[in-house]
């Protein structure tokens, strides 16, 4: 490509001037007109109460659901808290519980009711002093007597046999 000499005519791109003067074309008339059938078509339709009362009852529903899922994690926030309170409540109980218990071990310990019987009853510990013995003779011996149940055979022979054995 050789460098040419010609020339850009830019007066090409730049605006016409009207040198005459001619009337300025009509504007066209936008407004479409449409028959009356047409027309009452094309009109917003109505909502009748009939057609709403599905999505209505859905939206209900849904607000209800929404509604009844705040309100169980309400109450299991609630119940997270005082079972939190009582779990303190039953840890310092048998805290309390394990003091009194070995508070009540060390004033029952059998030392303790040593020294309470000695100190405070006067008692002795026992000693082969205060041991006697009784000896009974070989002749000495008990028997229980029954009253006559009855007067037939069989408490008779029942009864032999009670005496025979004894």
């Amino acid at each position: 490509m050789a460098n040419s000499n010609t020339a850009y005519d830019f007066g090409m791109f730049e605006p016409k001037r009207r040198t005459e003067r001619r009337p300025a074309p009509a504007q066209k008339n936008n407004v479409i007109e449409l028959p009356r059938e047409r027309l009452e078509e094309n009109r917003r339709p109505k909502y009748s109460v009939w057609k709403l009362l599905p999505t209505i009852l859905s939206f209900l529903i849904i607000a209800g659901m929404a509604g009844a899922y705040i309100y169980g994690q309400v109450q299991i926030a609630e119940l997270s808290d005082s079972l939190g309170g009582v779990t303190k409540q039953l840890t310092e109980a048998q805290s309390v519980y394990t003091q009194m218990k070995m508070k009540s071990e060390a004033q029952m310990s059998l030392e303790t009711m040593e020294n309470y019987a000695e100190n405070q009853l006067g008692m002795e510990k026992v000693n082969p002093k205060q041991i006697e013995t009784v000896t009974l003779s070989g002749g000495d011996k008990t028997q229980v007597l029954l009253p006559a149940q009855g007067d037939g055979w069989l408490s008779r022979l029942v009864s032999s046999v009670r005496r025979f054995l004894s």
